[in-house]
């Protein structure tokens, strides 16, 4: 089996996806409730969630914000 490697991009994708579904279950939420919290469409949310690199600074900190993440895992969103 080929060894398949990531580029920086696509690791940092997929962190920021882990981090924020991991939010979601710290918070016993899901996505759309997320979504009406904050004051977003769901399909908007569900975007950000599975496609992080369209998300806006503003869209991240209300997402961010709603889901009351701490700044240890605001940070790793960064790296």
């Amino acid at each position: 089996m080929p060894t398949v490697y990531l580029t920086k991009e696509q690791e940092r994708q997929a962190r920021t996806t882990k981090i924020l579904k991991n939010g979601i279950l710290e918070q016993n939420t899901d996505q759309k409730a997320l979504a009406k919290k904050i004051g977003m469409k769901h399909g908007t949310t569900n975007k950000r969630f599975n496609h992080p690199e369209t998300v806006t600074l503003g869209e991240l900190w209300k997402i961010l914000d709603g889901l009351e993440m701490p700044p240890e895992e605001r940070a790793k969103i960064l790296i």
